[in-house]
Order: structure tokens, then C-alpha cells, then sequence
């Protein structure tokens, strides 16, 4: 189930990125999103050193936004996905971190649950179990959110912009995709062997609050993803109606202009 939601906390966060990227190239908007781009590819960084791959370039504090280049890695899938999920897993930290500093502004009482069957019936309640989480956890933030309060203001715009640079790039996704159900598969043999993780309170621990993080993340890429899609409808609507009937009455005008210039010259050549 958290394989599930890391996974469209990628998908989710990658495709609203592409939509901002493609229709909003505003500086103000980079430099806004500047501390999630520093956290992302410090992650790359961070987990390309752990694994000896060579980082050919590094730029973090650029205006158009961070870049990390880095060679092929030397174990080709495995480091692949460790290096492409390194955002993921860097931001949620960064979210919990800021979050513990505020001390927990907006305190959630979200639960994992950990008894599910391996089987369609079980997909499908792994998926109800997510929406319900996710609408659980707006209804709260929502209850709980004071716009006069700069801890909760804070905490909003941080959740906002380290979901959003949890993006990975469309090539990568891949990777994470094949990653995540590896992990889940290696987790779930452990239980049917007989090691159970969830019997240790640090591993429960670090479970809850990543799962905590995910969910939360999700409701955030949701509602960016959301209101793109409203402000792009907005503009196309704009562009449809206002925008073609202004710039048709500028092009008469001008037609008009133009013709009234021929005839009077016309009218001058005739004279002469």
C-alpha cells in the first residue's frame, strides 16, 4: 500500500511539473520552488556518492532551476532506482523535519494498516484504504488550518513545494515502478517466511510517518495538479472567446486602415 502511494505521488508529481514547465516557464515560480530543487538533486547527489557514481555536473543555484548530471550507474537497475527514488524519500524527510521544527502545526491521526490479502480483492481495498486516507487527512488539515497562523502557512507552502520536487523525470519513472514492486514483493516474502519487520517500534515508526508523509503529499500533488488544470481551462476559455474577438476587431481595424490607404492612393494616381 505505501509502494502504491509512493508511486502516484511520482506519477502525480511529474506530470504537474511537466504541466508548469511547459505552460508556466516563469522565474518567480523557480525561484519559489528553488528549495525543493536544491533538496532533489542534493538526494541524486547524496545516494550517487553512496554508490560510486561519478557526478559529472552540479548546479543548484542556477535561475532556470538545479541540475544534476551524473554517469551510468555501476549496477545498472538497482542503483538506477536508488538514485531516481533519493527525491522522494529526501523531500518527505525535508517535510517531517520542518514539521517537527513548527512542532507538528497541523497534527494528523492517520494509521497504515498492515493486514491485507495478496489478491485482486485486496488491490482494490489497498486502493479504497488510499482514498479514504487521502480524504481523511484533507478533511483534517482543512479543519485545522488557520490562514492568520504563520506556522500553518509555513507548513502548507513547504508540503506545496517538496510534493511538487518529488518529480522524477518521465524516463526514470520506470525505474521507480519496477523498484517499488520488488520492494513490496521482497516485503511481502519476509512476512510469509516468517520476519516480521512490524514487530520492531523503529520500523513501525519510520512506516507511520512515511506513510503519514505520502498521504498528505498525495492531497497536495492532487489539489496543485487540480488547480492547474482549472487555471489552464481558464486561459484556453480566454484565448477561445475574449482574446479572438479582441484580436479579430484588431485585424478588421487594421483591414480597414489598409483599404482606406489603397483607395486614396487609387484616387491620387487617377488625378495625375
Amino acid at each position: 500500500m505505501l509502494g502504491l502511494g509512493l508511486i502516484l505521488v511520482a506519477i502525480l508529481s511529474s506530470v504537474t511539473s511537466g504541466l508548469w514547465g511547459k505552460y508556466a516557464d516563469a522565474k518567480i515560480i523557480k525561484v519559489f520552488l528553488l528549495p525543493g530543487s536544491i533538496v532533489h538533486d542534493l538526494s541524486h547527489a547524496l545516494v550517487c556518492l553512496i554508490t560510486g557514481t561519478t557526478i559529472k555536473e552540479l548546479n543548484l543555484f542556477a535561475l532556470n532551476g538545479s541540475e544534476i548530471k551524473y554517469d551510468k550507474p555501476k549496477i545498472p537497475v538497482l542503483f538506477d532506482f536508488l538514485i531516481v527514488a533519493a527525491p522522494i524519500f529526501g523531500c518527505a524527510f525535508f517535510i517531517f523535519f520542518i514539521s517537527t521544527i513548527l512542532g507538528n502545526p497541523i497534527r494528523f491521526t492517520q494509521s497504515i494498516n498492515y493486514e491485507f490479502h495478496f489478491s485482486l480483492y485486496g488491490l482494490f481495498c489497498i486502493v479504497k484504504y488510499l482514498y479514504f486516507a487521502a480524504v481523511t487527512t484533507f478533511c483534517a488539515f482543512y479543519k485545522q488550518f488557520h490562514i492568520t497562523n504563520i506556522g500553518h502557512i509555513f507548513f502548507l507552502l513547504t508540503a506545496l513545494v517538496f510534493s511538487f520536487s518529488m518529480a522524477p523525470k518521465k524516463e526514470d519513472i520506470k525505474f521507480l515502478l519496477l523498484g517499488f514492486f520488488v520492494l513490496a514483493l521482497t516485503f511481502f516474502c519476509l512476512e510469509k517466511f516468517g520476519v516480521r519487520l512490524s514487530k520492531y517500534s523503529w520500523w513501525r515508526f519510520c512506516i507511520h510517518d512515511l506513510w503519514a508523509i505520502t498521504v498528505l503529499s498525495l492531497c497536495a500533488l492532487v489539489f496543485l495538479f487540480s488547480s492547474t488544470l482549472v487555471l489552464m481551462g481558464i486561459v484556453a476559455g480566454y484565448r477561445s472567446t475574449i482574446g479572438r474577438k479582441g484580436s479579430g476587431a484588431g485585424k478588421g481595424a487594421k483591414g480597414k486602415d489598409e483599404g482606406a490607404g489603397n483607395k486614396g492612393a487609387a484616387n491620387k494616381s487617377a488625378r495625375r
